[in-house]
């Protein structure tokens, strides 16, 4: 039980460790040459043979350090192998200057210090847009543009100039004003996951259709799917309290089944390559008008518009719904959990259902989550960040010392020449591992979008595992193998929005009242409470409050980011 609650853990926490053939190794760095933004001369330093810095350079940090951080050895924040290794093996001193809690705690402290005059750490990750923005227009940060050219090795400069688009974010008047920090991309977006014993109880094939998807909800309504004689179950579970684009009880694919294109809540490029609010786009409207007439035949929960991105999910595990839409690690949690009141419970992942001619769309969280790694105005040592950087991705590369995990004893253990990941199986047992990742400056180990799902597929396809990461993945059930190779075949309907910037400034003062009429409209034309023509009168209401100026501002700040 320990082992499998680990291989979940593991998966749902870090998405995985990917692997990856990109060329290019570390480059030997100096510091001799200036960054690109710098307002004091930089401390002449040399990096020897071993790729260690003469004399030891510091980097100063801050972050929250929570209950998902675990230190073995009586280590702490401060005094950690993590930190030691830096030290001895790079020269690279790291300080963290403070802590807090949690992530709001976290950007409280950091926003206070910004209006304080407090001197800002010199590299820090930053996740709230308008903190990003506030730090920008202070000028207290640093453009990045040319220590990225200068500095960044081959294989990082591959890795972002193959996601470029997550530099959106940060790209003020030309200049790159941070760090994405990549996350696995693809780590939240759905695949079907389907009560096999049902239909196969049923004869049923699983949908590929979003009409054959109707016909199984239907069937899983009426026809007694678990077979105890009581009307007690339904076919679909999503969540409608947050939105209709969501990590876990997601929706999104119904309605890019009647776009092709466009799910609630992003904006994409039209036809004219300006960024539109999907939300009001005509192809929403059949969406809706299809969930309608599905809730009406009790086909869909009914508490749909009150439930939560994983209260949602409640009816599933209950054994009472028999889809959901949810990440292809959803198995291990929170889905697995059918479980424990139905035994016999079969869990199977598809592709989402595509509409006529094939439309589809789902669900995408952008490629860093947010996740922006900025540096102090005046920080001298970038050339030491990039070698530390490219070091740090040596884990995810599986290169030189971090081929199998970062550190023996603390988040895996060689066993008779074989890499062991689950603690308890370590010679020196643990009944949790370290989590040195979370040690870095990045709070996580930086990943490869895209590259987990590509390494499920890799051993859905039968070959034998040559990472570590695959290895990982390997021991996944089946199920969970086969989502994440789903995961990756429907790569090209990933709908993350392209409005990565600060919220505008009618975003500020009608965001909230905008998001709240969308939400309540969408809610009542599928209870029924309004007629789908509401959505016509919608669509003007959401204009003429603010959305018509917010997509004026939105693509003011698309077109300087394309300049």
């Amino acid at each position: 039980m320990k082992s499998k609650l680990f291989l979940i853990i593991f998966i749902v926490i870090v998405f995985l460790l990917s692997a990856c053939s990109y060329g290019g190794g570390s480059e030997e760095v100096s510091s001799d040459d200036a960054t690109s933004d710098t307002s004091s001369e930089e401390t002449e330093t040399t990096v020897n043979e071993d790729g260690k810095f003469e004399p030891a350079v510091e980097i100063t940090t801050a972050r929250p350090v929570g209950s998902d951080y675990v230190f073995i050895n009586g280590e702490n924040i401060h005094q950690n192998i993590h930190n030691k290794w830096a030290e001895e093996s790079l020269g690279i001193k790291i300080k963290d200057l403070w802590e807090s809690a949690d992530n709001s705690a976290y950007h409280t402290q950091l926003r206070l210090s910004l209006t304080s005059d407090e001197e800002l750490p010199d590299a820090f990750i930053v996740q709230d847009p308008i903190l990003i923005d506030d730090l920008i227009q202070s000028g207290q940060v640093m453009d990045i543009s040319e220590a990225f050219d200068q500095y960044a090795s081959d294989r990082l400069k591959e890795v972002y100039e193959e996601n470029s688009y997550a530099f959106n974010q940060v790209t003020y008047d030309g200049k790159v004003m941070g760090l994405p920090i990549f996350t696995a991309g693809d780590g939240t977006s759905p695949v079907l996951w389907i009560r096999q014993d049902w239909l196969d109880h049923l004869g049923l094939e699983p949908p590929k259709k979003i009409e054959e998807f109707e016909s199984v909800m239907e069937a899983f309504t009426n026809d007694d799917p678990d077979g105890n004689g009581v009307d007690d179950t339904f076919g679909f579970s999503f969540s409608g309290r947050n939105g209709f684009n969501n990590w876990m009880s997601d929706v999104s694919f119904v309605f890019g089944a009647y776009t092709g294109k466009y799910i609630p809540g992003t904006y994409l490029e039209n036809e004219e390559g300006s960024l539109v609010y999907s939300s009001v786009q005509p192809g929403i409207k059949e969406g809706l008008n299809k969930l309608r007439d599905w809730y009406s035949k009790g086909y869909l929960d009914q508490e749909l518009a009150v439930l939560d991105e994983v209260k949602a999910t409640e009816a599933f595990i209950q054994g009472k719904s028999g889809m959901i839409a949810a990440p292809f690690w959803a198995e291990g949690w929170p889905l697995g959990d059918v479980k424990s009141t139905n035994p016999d419970a079969v869990l199977e992942a598809y592709s989402l259902p595509v509409g006529q001619d094939g439309k589809s769309a789902r669900f995408m969280n952008s490629l860093n989550e947010g996740k922006v790694m900025m540096f102090r105005k005046g920080f001298e040592h970038m050339d030491a960040f990039f070698h530390y950087f490219d070091k740090i991705y040596d884990r995810i590369f599986e290169t030189g010392e971090f081929e199998h995990g970062f550190f023996e004893g603390y988040d895996y253990a060689m066993v008779d020449g074989e890499a062991v990941y689950d603690p308890t199986k370590f010679p020196t047992p643990l009944d949790q591992a370290a989590t040195p990742g979370k040690y870095t400056l990045f709070w996580n180990i930086p990943e490869i979008p895209l590259k987990s799902s590509e390494d499920h597929h890799f051993i859905y396809e039968g070959n034998e595992p040559e990472t570590s990461a695959q290895k990982v993945i390997a021991q996944s059930s089946e199920a969970q193998i086969k989502a994440g190779a789903l995961n990756y075949e429907m790569r090209d309907i990933n709908t993350p929005s392209l409005f990565l910037g600060a919220p505008t400034e009618t975003m500020k003062s009608r965001g909230e009242n905008l998001e709240t009429l969308e939400l309540e409209t969408f809610a009542k034309i599928i209870y029924g409470e309004y007629s789908i023509d509401k959505f016509d009168e919608f669509v003007e209401e959401y204009y003429s409050k603010g959305g018509k100026d917010i997509e004026k501002e939105v693509n003011e700040w698309y077109q300087s980011i394309n300049k």
